[in-house]
């Protein structure tokens, strides 16, 4: 089963093309189409398809965009992999009524959190092989829920359009990312991480993913530079105050962020921002060490602005919020 759109990139495939265009998001810079490479797409389908230990019984089951990497490197992998593909239009539960036989599946966190929420896609996703979970950060709560199968085996990725989607992976329950080839890897003087390998053509990337290396070269990333929230001088990784808060309140994965706002006298004052419907968790039971991880303030948006892997536009909402309290006298808040 393809699209329409699969179709034509397969046969572009086919017939030798050298170079694919592809949406780039902008993770190392502006954001932009990027061409990938024939010869590097194929490194990257066989570094991962040793990773997952690929046979000819595997059949992938695509449920996002062909527009960005995630999805379009699929299509390379079933033809490079000479495995079977169907691909399917993205939803937030591409699995709610799933009747296929399809072992190795990609997925974002939010599809994740839907398709774990339902009984009926659960149960379809627990016989998958192998199941991918990239695009963003995973909760520490929905990956409780998933560590410990032996089928299927979750994993996390890293990576970005530049290095050809993955370039890592992190088998769900252990600590940190491993690189799927030989990589040089290190921290920017602002402690984000920059690594350059036959991917990169061993030209340095530089991230804006502030990172740990191990001793060992695997490495976990704990937030971004760009949601870094500057508040009295202190920095605060929006990402470390989302973990607490969906420990101790389990707020569903895509319904709620954190982020800094303008104030005249911090700078920037961290603010926790929920959905409309959402019943607004009460912040003081939350024993936040230090206190200033503890958010100054909860908003209220009637709609999350999505990309089409279904990640928050963080920045995005969170000006549609404050625009309409300008105009509206503070509504939502």
């Amino acid at each position: 089963m393809l699209t329409e759109e699969a179709e034509n990139i397969i046969r572009q495939w086919r017939s030798g093309q050298k170079e694919f265009p592809v949406s780039s998001s902008g993770t190392t810079g502006e954001p932009g189409i990027f061409l990938l490479k024939r010869n590097l797409i194929e490194l990257s389908c066989h570094i991962t398809g040793e990773a997952l230990s690929i046979n000819p019984e595997d059949r992938i089951h695509c449920c996002l965009p062909l527009t960005k990497v995630g999805g379009l490197m699929q299509l390379f992998r079933a033809e490079i992999w000479g495995v079977p593909i169907d691909v399917i239009e993205p939803t937030a539960n591409p699995l709610l009524h799933y009747e296929g036989t399809a072992t190795i599946i990609s997925l974002t966190p939010m599809q994740l959190s839907h398709i774990w929420a339902n009984e009926n896609s659960r149960k379809s996703l627990l016989k998958f092989r192998v199941v991918l979970l990239g695009g963003a950060g995973l909760s520490a709560s929905l990956e409780k829920e998933i560590a410990g199968f032996e089928k299927p085996v979750f994993y996390h990725t890293y990576g970005m359009t530049e290095t050809y989607s993955h370039v890592a992976l992190r088998r769900i329950g252990e600590q940190g990312f491993r690189f799927l080839l030989p990589t040089k890897a290190s921290l920017s003087n602002i402690g984000c991480l920059q690594f350059s390998n036959a991917i990169t053509e061993n030209r340095v990337m530089k991230t804006t993913d502030v990172a740990i290396i191990a001793t060992d070269g695997s490495f976990s990333i704990t937030g971004r530079v760009d949601n870094v929230i500057n508040s009295g001088g202190i920095k605060i990784a929006a990402e470390s105050v989302e973990t607490l808060i969906q420990k101790h309140f389990g707020l569903a994965e895509g319904t709620f962020f954190c982020a800094g706002i303008p104030d005249e006298i911090l700078g920037e004052k961290l603010v926790l921002v929920i959905q409309k419907g959402i019943s607004a968790p009460d912040l003081e039971k939350i024993p936040f060490e230090p206190s200033y991880l503890r958010p100054k303030e909860v908003m209220t948006a009637d709609t999350f602005l999505l990309t089409e892997t279904h990640k928050i536009r963080r920045k995005e909402t969170l000006a549609l919020i404050c625009k309409q309290r300008a105009k509206h006298g503070n509504p939502g808040a």
